[in-house]
Order: C-alpha cells, then sequence, then structure tokens
C-alpha cells in the first residue's frame, strides 16, 4: 500500500520555482515601482481601517475590507487602475496573512506576537505577485498585464508546464521574477540509495560515504570590506544623494556575498539530491545556535537552514526523501561500529577513538550514525521491528536491510580501521 502511495505521489504535478533576473527598460521599471507602491499603499490602506473599525466594535477580516476597498476605488484611488488589478490583491494577500500569522502566535502563547506594522516607503521591500493567467513568457521576454513591451529576461525559463504565478521583487537595484510552474515530476534514477550529511562550520557538509563539501566563509572573508562600507555609510547625511549611493553600494555587495553563497549551496544540494534517494540530515535548532556570540557569525554564514530547505523540496523534485534525525539524537557521541556513547567527547575532539579500538573522523562518525538513524526512522514508517526490544535496549538493525523491499540499500560503509584520521 505505501509503495502504491509512494508511487502515486510521484506520478501528481508538483510546483516548481524559478528565479530569473530581469532587465527593464527606465518606462517599464517605473511601472514595476508603481505597482509595488499600489500593493504597499493598500496594505496601509487596509491595516488603518482595521484598527479603526476593530476599536469601534467591529470584526474586521481581509476579505470585507477588499470589498470595502473596491466599492471606494474608482472614486478615490483612480491611480490604482493604471496597473495591474494583481497590486491590489497583493496588498490585500499581504494583510491576511500578516493578521494570520499574529493570531498563531498569540495562540500559541509565543513572547513575541508580531503586530502587523505600516509598510514604510523607504525601507519596505519593493514587491508583487502576479496570477499566472495574466503574464506569459517567450523566450527571453516576460509579458505582464497591462505593460506594452514585455519585460527581457538574462535567461529562458527553466521548466515546462503551466505558470501558476509570478513574484515580480526589487533587491539592491535589481530587479527579479519569480516563476511558479506547475508540471510533472522530472524522471530522474539515483545513483546511489542513502545516505547522511553531517553540517558543520569548519567543513559545510559531511557525507557518510567520505565526501566533503568545504565551507567557503564568504561573509567572513569579506568583513573588511563591508565595514569599509558600513563606515562610509555612516559619514553620510541620511537622505542625501551621496548616503543614496553609499546605500546602494552596501547593498549591492551584501547581495553578491548572499548570490555566491546561494549558488554554492543550490551546487551542493542539487549534487546530493541526484546522487542519493534518501537522505538524513539532523533537525538542527539553528535559531538556538544563533544565541551563541562566539559562533553566531560562522553559523549565519554557513546557512544551515537554507541548506535544509533546498534538500527538501529538490528531493520530491527528483523522486527522493529526505528525513530529518532529531536533533537530541547523539550522533556525534555514538560510535557507529559498536554503538557504544562516548559521553566525554567535547568541540575539541575532531577525531572519534571509541574504547573497542575504531577511530575514525568525528564528522564522517556523525555522518554514518545520521544515516542509520534515518534509515530506521523509515523502516518504522514501513511496518518493521522497532529500533528498541522489550527490555528497552538499542536492537540496531543491519545498515544493509531494506525498507519496501529494496536489497542494499544502503551498504555499511564504514572506512577502515584506523585509516580515517
Amino acid at each position: 500500500m505505501e509503495r502504491e502511495a509512494v508511487a502515486s505521489a510521484r506520478k501528481t504535478p508538483m510546483q516548481r520555482a524559478h528565479k530569473v533576473r530581469l532587465n527593464p527598460t527606465p518606462e517599464q521599471e517605473k511601472y514595476l515601482r508603481q505597482a509595488c507602491g499600489t500593493a504597499r499603499f493598500v496594505f496601509n490602506w487596509g491595516l488603518a481601517e482595521w484598527q479603526r473599525q476593530y476599536e469601534s466594535g467591529e470584526r474586521p477580516s481581509a476579505y470585507i475590507l477588499k470589498k470595502q476597498f473596491n466599492a471606494i476605488r474608482r472614486e478615490q484611488f483612480s491611480w490604482s487602475y493604471e496597473v495591474t488589478k494583481c497590486a491590489v490583491d497583493t496588498g490585500f494577500r499581504n494583510l491576511d496573512n500578516a493578521f494570520r500569522n499574529f493570531f498563531r502566535r498569540c495562540k500559541n502563547g509565543d513572547s513575541k506576537k508580531g503586530y502587523p506594522k505600516f509598510k514604510s516607503k523607504k525601507r519596505s521591500k519593493l514587491s508583487f505577485r502576479m496570477d499566472g493567467s495574466r503574464v506569459s513568457t517567450d523566450g527571453h521576454w516576460l509579458k505582464l498585464e497591462k505593460l506594452n513591451e514585455p519585460i527581457n529576461m538574462a535567461e529562458e525559463l527553466r521548466f515546462d508546464g503551466e505558470i501558476k504565478s509570478v513574484t515580480i521583487s526589487e533587491d539592491a537595484g535589481c530587479w527579479y521574477a519569480a516563476i511558479n510552474v506547475e508540471g510533472g515530476p522530472p524522471g530522474h534514477k539515483h545513483l546511489q540509495k542513502s545516505v547522511g550529511v553531517d553540517l558543520g562550520v569548519e567543513t559545510l557538509a559531511v557525507l557518510s560515504d567520505g565526501r566533503e563539501f568545504e565551507n567557503q566563509k564568504l561573509l567572513r572573508s569579506e568583513l573588511r570590506k563591508l565595514r569599509r562600507l558600513n563606515r562610509e555609510l555612516s559619514r553620510r547625511q541620511e537622505g542625501s544623494g551621496r548616503w543614496n549611493r553609499a546605500k546602494r553600494k552596501l547593498a549591492r555587495f551584501h547581495r553578491q556575498i548572499a548570490n555566491r553563497r546561494l549558488d554554492y549551496q543550490h551546487k551542493m544540494t542539487t549534487e546530493i539530491a541526484k546522487t542519493y534517494r534518501i537522505v538524513g540530515v539532523e533537525d538542527l535548532n539553528v535559531a538556538g545556535m544563533l544565541r551563541n556570540h562566539r559562533m553566531a557569525l560562522s553559523i549565519a554564514d554557513a546557512g544551515f537552514g537554507e541548506i535544509k530547505r533546498q534538500l527538501q523540496y529538490k528531493a520530491e523534485w527528483y523522486g527522493g526523501e529526505l528525513v530529518e534525525v532529531d536533533r537530541f539524537f547523539p550522533s556525534s557521541r555514538l560510535c557507529s561500529a559498536c554503538g557504544a556513547i562516548k559521553d566525554d567527547l567535547t568541540l575539541n575532539d575532531r577525531v572519534f577513538i571509541c574504547e573497542c579500538g575504531y577511530v575514525v573522523d568525528r564528522d564522517l562518525n556523525a555522518a554514518l550514525n545520521i544515516e542509520r538513524q534515518a534509515l530506521n526512522i523509515i523502516r518504522g514508517r514501513s511496518g518493521f521491528t522497532d529500533s528498541l526490544n522489550a527490555q528497552g535496549q538499542d536492537v540496531r538493525p543491519v545498515i544493509g536491510r531494506s525498507w519496501m523491499n529494496c536489497e542494499n540499500m544502503a551498504e555499511e560503509r564504514q572506512p577502515s580501521n584506523p585509516a580515517v584520521v
């Protein structure tokens, strides 16, 4: 039954997004800025009306406010018809999402409720969303509603299928279009069955088969230039022309660092998702790790959350599965050979030495344990025996066993002792 469910899930259409840089003309850029400004104005108008009606004892909602806005739109806001109606819809959609998140956090008892705030004209991000029925692509050109000439795209759309939505946004002076396409999953055959991935600061990712991906540490390597640009910005009078130029220069440099990091992450996660059918990773508490002020810069520069997000959707794209191992699982302290736990292991110990005589690199040992635990989780979902026996002892099934009658899913990839040091 489960095999049939997995097979049917892989046949269902999936949505994929392709973010493309746009090269608009000055007239087209003016239209895009006007559409983003309309979405921001509608959001602020709806938030002000929400607060006014709530104080008067009414029960407002984004749907009710949208109807009220459309009733007075032609008389009071006739300029909003110069752009696509999707700009107005974006404002009310963002308002609805903002209050939904606020009410969810209140219900969960979060300390930070995050009540919606008005969007500033200077500091808010420029973006709006359009329905797929109101846009079309033709090679390197993107046609938008109420725009006479199509906008040039830096590259053609990578995916075939029906366009569901397009989000236009501006970042550091550059315009982008995130095109959401619905189509069938790509046919792909994985080269290997499973792998465990241990994320770290010194080495970005260590796989259970011994492969390593280095941590480029892009932000730390550019700190000197970032500090110089920040000093240059602080010495300018806010709001002046030189201040705006210095601000754009700093934003462009931040964008360059982010793009380089994102490019490396995409290449790494695509290679992992294409090669392995089952990928096991730890469910890291990134927010808690960032509270360590000594490690916060290195952890933020590594981008653990973005790596896991990419692995999640890319594994689905290529017919695989991402399995998250509990964050309290002792992957580093557990011996991948005998199963003993080494409680005295510290962060400075980069080599795992077990009492059984097994010697292995610390990160590789963690990756091997993550792979084994990921396969145990899948076996538990598939109706295999529990990992604990009646006395509460760890049974630790052999890795070579399979789920869904697939033999040799993961071979014992233990490095020869003590070669890996």
